[in-house]
C-alpha cells in the first residue's frame, strides 16, 4: 500500500493543505518533512495514519488525539482529512480488494476519507475504490454497503502494510510484550500516537525455531551488509539455535564492534548506545511485522508497504545521519518511507523532490515548499540556511560576541570606537565566564 496524495483541513495550523506523494507518475521513495518546532511534521504523519486505518479502527488508535486535532482558530469548522492510496502490480493477483465481485484488470485506487470536529470528537468517515486511469468510482461489481478499507483493516488483509514509529522506540525487555494483546493495524502505528512499546525484538520468541534463524540472517543483512549499523563488523547468529528467543536476541554478545585500536569487541544489543537500541528496535520491528503479517519469511529486497517514521534522526550521531536514507533505500528498496527530521545532516541522502519544508504564514497557517536545491552540494552552513533557516554559524550570543571580539583583537588597526566595544566584550565575557585565551595585538596607526 503506498499513499499518492494527501489533503488535511482544519487540523491544528493546517488550515488547508494538498501534498502530492507522487513523483514522475510513481510514489515517491522518500518524503521528509523539515521544520521548526510546532508546524504539523508529526501532525502530518498521524493523519497519514488514520487515513489509512479508517474510522473504526483509527478511533481506537487515535483516542487521546482526535479531541486536540481542530484548529482551535476556527473551532466550528470541521477537520477533514482525505488520502488517496495505491497498490502495486506485482501483488494484484494475490491481494484481496474488498466489495469488489471482481478483481479488476489493474490494481484500483484506494480514496479514504475522515472528518471530525470539536462537537463531535470521534472521527467519522469512508472509503472507495476508483479507477487508477479515470478516478471514477468502482461502481460495477462492487457490494454496496462495504467499506473496502474498515473491511481490510477487520480482516487483517495482506499487502495493505502501513506501520508508523514515534519518538518512543525502544529494545523491550525480553518477553515484556508477551501478554499484550496483539492488534496488528493498531500495533503497527500504535507508537505514533501514545508510545506503546514496539514488541520489536520479542517477535523472535513468537516465531518458530526455523522462521526465527531466517529471521536473524535477513536482520543481520540489514545490520551490516547495507550498514544501518556503522561500527557493526557482524551480526552473530551462531551458538545453540541461533536466535531462538528474544532474550538471547538481546542478552547474548552477538554485535560484534570494532574499536579504534582494531581490536574487535562482542556485545549485547542492550549494552548499546540509545541510537543503536532505537535503530535495532524499529528495523526489527517492521520486518518481523511484515513477516507476521505474510505468515512466511520476506526478503528485505521484496518488502513492500508505507513507513511513517517521526524524528528518524533520533539518538543518531551526525555521522551516522548522513548515510542512513543511503542505507534504507538499499536495504528496502520497496517501501515508501515518510519522515521528519530537525537534523540537516539527513538531507544530503535525499533528492530535492523529497524534501518538504514547511514554514507559518503570517496567521500562523502552515504552508509548504519543495526543495529546489540539490543538498549533497551544499555546505553545512549553506543546508543550515538553505532549509533551516539559521542564517549563522554562531548562533548562540555567547558564540556571537566571542567571535566579534576575537576579530577586533587581532585587527591591529582598530578604530577608537572598536578599542572601545573590544573593552566591553571583553568585560562581558569574562563576567560570563567564557574563557578568552587570546591577547589583543598592539594598535598600529594607519
Amino acid at each position: 500500500m503506498y499513499l499518492h496524495e494527501l489533503t488535511v483541513a482544519n487540523l491544528k495550523l493546517l488550515r488547508d493543505m494538498k501534498i502530492p506523494f507522487l513523483h514522475e507518475g510513481q510514489p515517491r521513495a522518500w518524503t521528509v518533512f523539515v521544520g521548526k518546532n510546532g508546524l504539523c511534521k508529526t501532525s502530518l504523519l498521524r493523519a497519514i495514519a488514520l487515513a489509512a486505518t479508517g474510522p473504526e479502527r483509527g478511533n481506537q488508535l487515535g483516542t487521546s488525539y482526535i479531541t486536540t486535532m481542530p484548529d482551535k482558530r476556527r473551532e466550528e469548522a470541521q477537520v477533514t482529512i482525505e488520502a488517496t492510496f495505491g497498490f502495486s502490480e506485482r501483488h494484484h493477483e494475490a491481494r484481496e480488494y474488498p466489495g469488489l465481485d471482481e478483481k479488476p484488470p489493474h490494481p484500483p485506487l484506494l480514496e479514504s476519507k475522515l472528518t471530525t470536529s470539536t462537537r463531535l470528537g470521534v472521527l467519522r468517515g469512508s472509503s472507495q475504490f476508483v479507477d487508477a486511469s479515470t478516478r471514477l468510482p468502482l461502481s460495477q461489481g462492487t457490494q454496496k454497503g462495504i467499506d473496502p478499507l474498515q473491511e481490510a483493516r477487520a480482516a487483517g488483509l495482506k499487502l495493505w502494510f502501513v506501520a508508523g514509529y514515534g519518538v518512543s522506540r525502544n529494545i523491550p525487555q525480553p518477553l515484556s510484550t508477551a501478554s499484550r494483546v496483539y492488534v496488528p493495524v493498531l500495533d503497527r502505528l500504535q507508537s505514533l500516537f501514545d508510545g506503546l512499546p514496539l514488541i520489536a525484538t520479542d517477535f523472535v520468541s513468537r516465531f518458530d525455531a526455523e522462521t526465527a534463524r531466517a529471521f536473524g540472517a535477513e536482520l543481520k543483512k540489514a545490520f551490516v551488509e547495507h550498514e544501518l549499523l556503522p561500527a557493526v563488523d557482524d551480526f552473530l547468529l551462531m551458538g545453540r539455535g541461533g536466535i531462538s528467543d528474544s532474550k538471547t536476541f538481546v542478552e547474548a554478545n552477538r554485535f560484534a564492534m570494532r574499536l579504534p585500536s582494531g581490536e574487535e569487541i562482542r556485545i549485547p544489543a542492550l549494552w548499546m548506545s540509545q541510537g543503536y537500541q532505537s535503530t535495532i528496535a524499529w528495523v526489527v520491528d517492521l520486518v518481523a511485522q511484515v513477516w507476521s503479517e505474510a505468515g512466511e519469511p520476506i526478503p528485505l529486497k521484496d518488502i513492500e508497504g508505507l513507513v511513517l517514521i517521526d524524528e528518524i534522526d533520533l539518538h543518531i550521531h551526525p555521522t551516522w545521519q548522513r548515510g542512513l536514507v543511503r542505507s534504507l533505500r538499499h536495504a528496502l528498496p520497496r517501501v515508501q518511507f515518510v519522515a521528519t527530521t530537525h537534523s540537516p545532516m539527513v538531507l544530503p541522502g535525499l533528492e530535492p523532490h523529497e524534501i518538504f519544508i514547511l514554514e507559518a504564514e503570517q496567521d500562523g497557517s502552515v504552508r509548504w515548499a519543495q526543495s529546489t536545491q540539490q543538498p549533497r552540494l551544499l555546505s553545512g552552513g549553506e543546508i543550515y540556511e538553505r532549509f533551516f533557516d539559521i542564517r549563522s554559524v554562531y548562533p548562540e550570543e555567547h558564540a556571537q560576541k566571542l567571535h566579534r571580539y576575537l576579530r577586533l583583537a587581532a585587527d591591529a588597526y582598530r578604530s577608537d570606537e572598536e578599542e572601545g566595544e573590544m573593552a566591553g566584550l571583553l568585560k562581558w565575557l569574562q563576567n560570563e565566564r567564557v574563557p578568552v585565551a587570546y591577547d589583543p595585538v598592539p594598535r598600529r596607526q594607519a
